[in-house]
């Protein structure tokens, strides 16, 4: 066994889950209902074949393996390469590691490998999903919603499958801004894909963890990825689907979301738009709630309260919120100010509403950056960064 690292122990029931979870037939409901009524793990590994068949009505071939599962080729091998595995643990539902928003849904995994730091499973944790052939508009979305939540609630934890598109950047963004990330694999730990994203990997193990509830050396084969959606959506206290097609992978994790009670929210996307139609089908469906913002996330989830909503970072890096009357201001800067008030945000649009010549427009929106005004959070997408006070007439 590698030093320093921690491995179940004698008195810990993961090394029998997994015994069981290696044969084939057998999943978390059936071996679940089977110690109900025996006992324990271990008194279910040490009942007869006989008693197996005759009382709950199991197949000889079952029995047998059940039986032997523990003296199993499969099972022995996969103990070494877990006990010579630097940094991996092994923890199964009644391990007192276990995740417990992870225990709460209906099929939890059998066992669940974690390689990095335990402690963030407990925190609070929100899902990002989305498309892998995702476009600019869906990677500007991830990225500013996360950014957003970085600022009110630093200790949150960005849970996603680290794909190609939504995940990735997802994961890449939470590291920027000092969150940590958790990464839930379609394969075992040791098949990090896509393999480009081995360097995301290793900088997420830095700053969070490494996540499957498949043996280590099992490949990412297409048939896991809807499996290991339900983990996602399983460890987070709700998901956001930033941009979705019709048919796609975040729209299984949205499902299993729902049915584990969790929360569902989605960006929604230009109604032309192929890229957001899976999300635009979520919020017509009422099956997600529309987000244009991190502040509309965390109130649902009691994470700010309802007069937190206005609350930004002012200039010095405090959270509060100062006023400003756009009256006060110069008329293109009113202009803007308005425009972004109203829900504007990317550079066309904002042209489109001002009026300004787009060269006043760009030297204008450089002022109020300057002064704390707006925030360029990246594509030329602009934000308020005060409460304006308008006028009543």
């Amino acid at each position: 066994m590698t030093e320093n690292v921690l491995k179940p122990d004698k008195s810990d029931p993961a090394w029998s889950w997994l015994a069981l979870s290696l044969i084939s037939g057998i999943g978390y409901k059936k071996i679940r209902n089977l110690i109900e009524h025996i006992g324990s793990v271990e008194d279910l590994l040490k009942t007869r074949p006989e008693i197996l068949i005759e009382q709950f009505k199991i197949s000889s071939k079952l029995a047998n393996l059940i039986s032997k599962a523990t003296q199993s080729h499969s099972f022995n091998i996969e103990k070494r390469i877990i006990e010579e595995s630097p940094g991996v643990r092994l923890f199964c539902p009644d391990s007192s590691g276990y995740p417990l928003r992870l225990q709460q849904i209906s099929t939890p995994p059998s066992v669940l490998y974690w390689q990095g730091e335990l402690k963030h499973a407990e925190s609070p944790c929100l899902a990002f999903v989305g498309s892998r052939g995702c476009t600019a508009y869906g990677k500007q979305q991830t990225r500013r919603l996360v950014k957003e939540i970085s600022q009110y609630v630093p200790d949150m934890i960005i849970v996603s499958g680290l794909a190609k598109g939504i995940d990735t950047v997802a994961h890449e963004t939470a590291l920027e801004f000092g969150l940590k990330t958790i990464s839930v694999l379609a394969g075992g730990l040791q098949h990090i894909y896509p393999p480009e994203n081995k360097n995301l990997a290793e900088e997420i193990l830095k700053n969070g963890a490494l996540v499957s509830e498949f043996p280590l050396g099992v490949k990412p084969l297409a048939r896991n990825f809807p499996i290991r959606n339900r983990v996602i959506s399983g460890l987070s206290m709700g998901i956001v689907v930033t941009e979705a097609r019709k048919k796609s992978g975040a729209k299984i994790t949205a499902a299993f979301a729902l049915e584990q009670n969790r929360e569902v929210f989605a960006v929604p996307g230009r109604v032309d738009s192929a890229a957001s139609s899976g999300t635009n089908s979520l919020i017509a469906r009422q099956h997600a709630k529309l987000v244009s913002s991190a502040e509309d996330i965390l109130e649902e989830l009691s994470l700010i309260s309802a007069t937190g909503t206005n609350l930004t970072l002012s200039p010095d890096g405090e959270t509060g919120f100062k006023k400003v009357n756009p009256d006060d201001l110069g008329e293109k800067q009113s202009r803007i100010l308005k425009a972004l008030n109203d829900g504007v945000e990317e550079i066309d649009a904002i042209y489109e509403q001002t009026g300004l010549e787009m060269n006043f427009l760009l030297a204008t929106l450089l002022e109020l950056e300057l002064t704390g005004t707006v925030e360029n959070i990246g594509g030329q997408i602009y934000r308020l960064r005060v409460e304006l006070e308008i006028p009543s007439n």
